[in-house]
């Protein structure tokens, strides 16, 4: 027998299918279009590397402190943050944020806007580094878990930094009590995900409506996010005519709270509330939405 026939290979925790094979789904509260917008708040310790350089060190180097990069982050919070939370005032309580449980203990004016606009947290790791890492997963969910339970009561999701999992990952987090995970960008619709602690639920999330791929990898113009917002709602209000769907949209405040962009932000919001069948929603919402309908 051939080695491509004998070979295991670490494959989707999920049956392959085309999206027109998914189940038919009842619209959430009349909206077939689910927007569900994801703003990540973040800590970048100064301890360790930075997790992405806006500026990199003269000579190529890697320094600890990165002073430059981690400043741009911080401007994030203390300034774009505002920003970014005044634009999306007219979606009211439907942002989900996805929260480094670091971010309550360092920067708890942060925690304290979060609770005040009554957004949805999902777990988001300890701080911004990648859990590949780490000498152990489990601790690293564990705190998490209790530190974010602790401030705004049992996170029911998570969404991995970088969206980076180990092969243990989905295991540890359903046998932590999680009901689903971000991370399997796979669907435009919820899918079930197997685990050896049973299911959870996975999530959609995106590369492409997100700002880190289109901003600091794919280097596009400013208004190429709101560009890309713009013709997904008019190509998922189409398809969701047929049968409900999701579509996220990722955010960070210092990549969009600047001052050259926050228009961009509030153009994205209005293209949301004036597409006919769209509404935002948290991933809470889309959680129950799903699993009233698709048992496991």
């Amino acid at each position: 027998m051939s080695e491509r026939t004998t070979r295991s290979e670490r494959a989707a925790p999920t049956p392959f299918r085309l999206s027109t094979q998914a189940p038919v789904l009842d619209p959430l509260d009349g909206a077939s279009l689910l927007v569900n917008v994801v703003l990540n708040l973040e800590h970048w310790t100064l301890d360790r590397p930075m997790p992405r350089a806006a500026l990199p060190a003269p000579h190529g180097l890697t320094v600890v402190p990165d002073v430059a990069n981690h400043s741009w982050v911080l401007y994030g919070l203390r300034v774009g943050l505002p920003r970014m939370a005044r634009a999306l005032e007219p979606l009211g309580t439907a942002v989900t944020v996805a929260l480094n449980a670091d971010v309550i203990d360092h920067y708890p004016q942060v925690a304290d806007l979060i609770a005040e606009r009554g957004w949805d947290v999902v777990a988001h790791g300890v701080r911004q580094q990648s859990i590949q890492s780490y000498d152990a997963e489990e601790p690293v969910i564990t705190e998490t878990l209790a530190r974010i339970t602790e401030r705004f009561g049992a996170p029911r999701g998570w969404l991995s930094p970088g969206m980076n999992q180990t092969d243990d990952s989905l295991t540890l987090m359903t046998r932590a009590g999680l009901g689903f995970n971000h991370d399997w960008m796979i669907d435009d619709r919820p899918v079930w995900l197997s685990t050896e602690a049973g299911p959870i639920v996975g999530l959609p999330y995106t590369l492409t409506l997100n700002d880190v791929t289109t901003y600091q990898v794919g280097l596009q113009a400013d208004g190429a996010l709101a560009d890309r917002v713009e013709r997904s709602l008019a190509v998922h209000a189409v398809e969701a005519a047929e049968n409900p769907l999701v579509m996220p949209i990722g955010l960070h405040p210092h990549i969009m709270g600047v001052p050259h962009r926050i228009a961009e932000i509030e153009r994205i919001v209005d293209a949301i509330t004036r597409t006919p069948g769209a509404a935002a929603v948290t991933s809470g919402q889309i959680y129950d939405w799903f699993t009233g309908q698709v048992p496991s």
